[in-house]
């Protein structure tokens, strides 16, 4: 239990990571959709429902060419997906 938690944790952080990034870019709108998902996500009693909004979220962002997403911050996204979607599926 408490691994799984850290590594929800750790995948929210790698979000607010990535609304950082977006919001230093210029990409103020796809930024905020993001926390919003963010911050519903961060409530705990929404597990697992609420990560299955963010995992769909995070794949479009991902897949969006026009945020200039570097390899790294692409590489932790998808991170941050298998462990969401890992904590959905249980």
């Amino acid at each position: 239990m408490f691994e799984t938690l850290a590594r929800i944790e750790t995948a929210l952080a790698t979000v607010q990571k990535t609304i950082d990034a977006l919001s230093a870019r210029g990409n103020a709108e796809d930024a905020f959709d993001l926390a919003r998902l963010q911050f519903t996500t961060s409530i705990r009693d929404s597990w697992p429902g609420n990560l299955g909004k963010l995992v769909g979220a995070l794949e479009r962002i991902l897949a969006d060419e026009k945020l200039q997403l570097q390899d790294q911050e692409r590489a932790d996204l998808r991170e941050a997906i298998e462990i969401f979607r890992t904590v959905r599926d249980q």
